[in-house]
This record gives C-alpha cells, structure tokens and sequence, in this order.
C-alpha cells in the first residue's frame, strides 16, 4: 500500500516521532535506519518500528505501540516525510521471582548474582545478563552442566502500576571433580610436567575460570607450539580433563651482529652477542641459558644460568648463575648468585637472592684503576608477568623489581681507612602490551637501576646502550650509579610472530665523582629513534633495526641484526 506512491527516485526528506515522553526523540531516532536523504523503502520502515519497539521493551515498556502515522508525499513523489506515533503504555517493574530446583545454593544465594530484583525496572537485557552470571557460580563452583531457564513471565497490576512475575528453573546437574588428567600429545615433555604447571589439585571441584586458562598457561612456558581448549569428561572415577598439546622447539638460539661506524681515523668495528637457551630440559621443564657477548675487541661478557622448577613438587624455583666480565685490560669482574622463587599465582612470583661477587684488578698496569674487592649482597625480589605470549606479546604487562643490601670488602688498600663499605641495590623493569587497533600494539617500557654506595668504582657501575636498552648507541656505552631509560615501540603485526615497528627510546645516567682521583660526576640525558622488523622464517624469528642517537645523520646509524632459531 505504502509503495503505491513510490517513484523510482524517492528520498525521505524528514522522519518525525510524536507521542513519545520517556525517550527522547533523539534516542528513537538513532535507534532507526531511515534517515533524511536515505532512500525510501517501506519493509525498512517496517523494521524500524520494530527497533522502536525492542528500544522501548529494553526499557520495561511492554505496552508500548509504534505505528505510521502519516507519509507526505512531495508533488512528483520524489520526496516523502515519515511521522511515526508511539503509544507508550505504562512501564512494568519486577514483581515476584520464583526459583526451583537449586539445592546447592539458596535463593538469597542465586539473586545476590542478580541486577533483576523485585520493584526495579524490568529489562531483558539485564536478565539475560543476570541468568549468565548464575550459570557462571555454578560453572566456578563445579557444576558445569548446569543450566537456568526462564520457564515463566506474569503480568499483573497492583497500587505501583504493571509488575512482572517471573519464574526461573535451575537444573544443577551433577557435582564434577577433576580426579585425573590426561595429556595427549607430548613426545618428550612429561606429562606430570603439564598437569602441575595446570595448577589444579586433585579431587579439586571444576572450575570454568581455572580450566579457560589453562591453554594461555601452558602456552606461556614456550615449550609447545599449540595448546588446545581442555576437554571435560566423566568416568566411574569422576570427572577429568584432557588436555591435548603439540610440542614445538623448546631450545632456542639468539645471534645479534652489529656494525659500529668508525670515527677519529679509527675503522668501524663489529659487535657480537650469542644466547643459547634450553627451556625444557629431559622433558621436566628445567632451564639452562648460556650467554656471550663481545662489545669490542678487548672486552667481553659470559654468564650461564640453570634453574630448577617446582622443587619437591612445590610452586618454588631455585636456580644460580655464573657472570663474567672482562673490562678490556683493566679488571675481571666475576659474579655467583643463587636464588630462590616462589609462585603463588601463574603471574606473580616473589624472589630471594644471594649475590657473591669478586672484582680483580690486572697484574699488567702500574696503577690499578680498580680496588681488588669481595661484595655480598642478600635481596628481595617481587614480578607480575602476564603477558600472553614471550617473543611476540600482543597484550599483558611485565613488572619487575628488586632490592638488595650488602658489604663490599676492600683488599690490599691502604689508602682505605675503610674495610668494608656497605652497598645497596634498586632495579625496576615495567613493560605494557596495549593492543589498540586490529594487528597494532602499543609498547611503552621504563627501566631503572640504582647503586647507593659510600665508594663507588667503575666496576660496580651499571652499563646500558645498544640493542637491548638505549638503541641508537653502541653496546653499554654508558656507565651510571642511576641509570634510567625508557622504550616506546608501535608495532604492525604482520603474521603471529612477526612484525614491523618504529620506536623512540630515552636515556639518563648519573656517574658520581671521585674527589680522590679528581673525577668529576657526570650526567646525561640521551635519545634514540628508528625504526625496525622482525619476520618469523624456516631458519627462526629474525630482526633487523636501524637507529639514530642524538645528533646523527643518517651515515651514523647503527643497524642491528638478530636471529632466534629455535631448535
């Protein structure tokens, strides 16, 4: 009838809504598609006065009417202007509700998960919610089957106007423990390996929270190159999970190469740095990590580090590590720590230390630039990591600090009156994972270490500069008793493990004076930008880079390159 009128052309010219009081009509409005200038099509106009309605049923309006009130049609019917009357009744609120069927929690249990109570407004939206939520305290406390079903709506009018009376039918289902669980998949990973790391103690009641994190918790150890969602089955011994994996490389080999133009006369030299980490050693999840790196010629660095996880069973680590740094020709500084966490959660661990380190000065200098020292440090150690992935995390944080105190013995000084100098050590690592766009994630970092000391050589000073912490500069081309330094990157995902960025990092130390050498303090505040890729190939995850510091031209730039093979 409506499209009798119709031309090929037809525009709405206006659309007006009257009769209408408890919305406004600006909400009716935005809630339709026929707009001014939009093509006129009746069955759209029928739908929007169906979106009218949902509007006003969303809003306890159960007697609301929206009908067509008139078109005006422009002379050569090119044209036409909608008005639409709303009748919108009386607004009904939540009478009665009646529950059956729960036995394991009371009423007053199973509404105190409900938004829907008696006198409020009624809206289906927020039952909807509210039966969701019940479901949910049941799926967290055991009850996985459970289910809560809407079997009744009732009108009826008192002295306050239209009430609702609703009827909800609660089926528990059975009560479900998780008694076993079985693994499928793992050739070389125990499975006992994965069924502590899922953190659920047996004859535990299941716990639809627990059991969704489990694949992201599995897939946080960097041993497996799929988890897949835990399946529920029940058996005579109850219930039990199955937890299918696929193993990936859990050894892992990271190369950087880096070119350090030359400068004064001097040829450009090569830096280098090898990490070769095994994360899942004989299948039981142990950790051993050796590391090398070669700044320049003359000076280079090793470590190993080994850790035990899960010592008798116990969410506790322990773990040591061996440092080495020889300083050019100058100093051997070595460096012992063992170390103990605890972990509470599968984000959060709480750490104490003990650090033994040695500085020797070389026999081959007149006069030794550094004290030959002993320093023993004991300190706390406290990290939230909740990112969801290790190489490539598109969301999460990692939070990390430490404090430690200490003495630091002074052999064969005499121009020390001081035996021993007390030491005292602050760090803090912060890294944000923010996922704004569709494949864009926001990286911003801040690093801190501090060193608080009655003597400070330039053995016990921190380094930073490079790759890893100020891009831009060579490797550890700063020293500070306080260094600070900042990292912001905006990633472009271009597969799972692969990406393009561009970053600006900043940089600030503090290097104390020494009056009785005549050394005055000195300070700066640096900055890098650049920009870089990283792409995951048959041969590993490879990276490459090219920063600028302050003041370079283009020709100064440090381009870096890095490969993760794992294997």
């Amino acid at each position: 009838m409506l499209a009798s009128h119709l031309s090929a052309e037809t525009i709405v010219r206006s659309v007006e809504i009257r009769g209408n009081h408890a919305l406004s009509e600006r909400e009716l409005l935005g809630a339709i598609i026929l707009k001014p200038s939009f093509a006129f099509s009746a069955s759209q106009l029928h739908n929007d006065l169906d979106r009218i309605l949902d509007l006003y049923y969303q809003n306890g309006y159960y007697l609301v009417s929206a009908l067509v009130d008139s078109l005006g049609y422009s002379a050569d019917s090119s044209s036409v202007g909608v008005w639409i009357h709303v009748e919108e009744g009386e607004q009904a609120h939540v009478g009665t509700i009646r529950l059956e069927g729960n036995t394991a929690y009371t009423v007053d249990e199973v509404l105190g998960e409900c938004d829907t109570r008696p006198g409020r407004v009624f809206q289906p939206s927020v039952l909807e919610r509210d039966v969701d939520n019940v479901i949910h305290r049941y799926e967290r406390n055991g009850y996985p089957f459970a289910k809560v079903t809407i079997t009744g709506m009732t009108s009826r009018s008192d002295s306050t106007g239209m009430l609702l009376d609703i009827d909800i039918q609660i089926d528990e289902g059975m009560l479900v423990r998780v008694n076993e669980i079985r693994v499928e998949g793992n050739k070389d990973t125990r499975a006992s390996v994965v069924v502590r790391e899922t953190r659920l103690r047996p004859g535990e009641p299941y716990d639809e929270d627990k059991i969704r994190t489990i694949p992201e918790r599995l897939a946080r150890l960097n041993i497996f190159a799929n988890v897949g969602e835990p399946e529920l089955y029940v058996n005579a011994k109850g219930g039990g999970l199955l937890l299918k994996v696929q193993e990936g490389a859990t050894n892992t080999f990271d190369g950087v190469v880096g070119y350090v133009p030359g400068g004064g006369g001097e040829g450009g030299f090569l830096t280098g740095l090898v990490n070769v980490g095994m994360r899942n050693l004989f299948g039981t999840g142990r950790k051993m990590n050796v590391h090398w790196q070669r700044e320049d010629r003359l000076s280079q660095e090793l470590s190993f580090r080994y850790l035990e996880p899960w010592v008798a069973d116990l969410p506790i680590n322990l773990s040591g590590s061996f440092y080495q740094r020889q300083q050019d020709t100058t100093y051997v500084n070595r460096t012992v720590e063992l170390k103990t966490d605890l972990l509470p959660t599968e984000n959060l661990s709480f750490g104490a230390f003990y650090n033994h380190g040695v500085v020797i000065p070389s026999t081959t200098l007149a006069t030794a630039v550094v004290s030959n020292s002993s320093t023993i440090t004991v300190g706390l150690e406290v990290q939230y990591n909740s990112r969801n992935d290790l190489v490539s995390p598109t969301g999460g944080v990692l939070y990390r600090s430490d404090y430690s105190v200490g003495r630091k013995k002074i052999f064969g000084t005499a121009a020390s009156s001081v035996p021993s100098i007390s030491v005292q050590k602050i760090s803090l690592d912060f890294e944000w994972y923010v996922g704004l766009f569709a494949r864009q994630i926001f990286v911003p970092g801040l690093h801190g270490r501090e060193l608080q000391s009655g003597q400070v050589e330039i053995s016990d000073l921190y380094r930073f500069g490079g790759a890893n912490t100020l891009r831009g500069y060579r490797e550890n081309q700063f020293l500070g008793s306080r260094i600070v330094w900042s990292n912001v990157e905006y990633r472009f995902l271009l597969a799972r493990r692969s990406f393009f960025f561009g970053f600006f990092d900043t940089g600030y130390y503090l290097q104390p004076g020494d009056d009785a050498k005549s050394v005055p303090s000195n300070q700066g505040l640096k900055y890098g930008y650049g920009a870089g890729v990283r792409v995951e190939t048959s041969l590993g995850n490879i990276g490459v880079s090219f920063a600028l510091g302050e003041g370079d031209s283009f020709s100064q730039g440090k381009i870096h390159f890095g490969l993760i093979n794992e294997f």
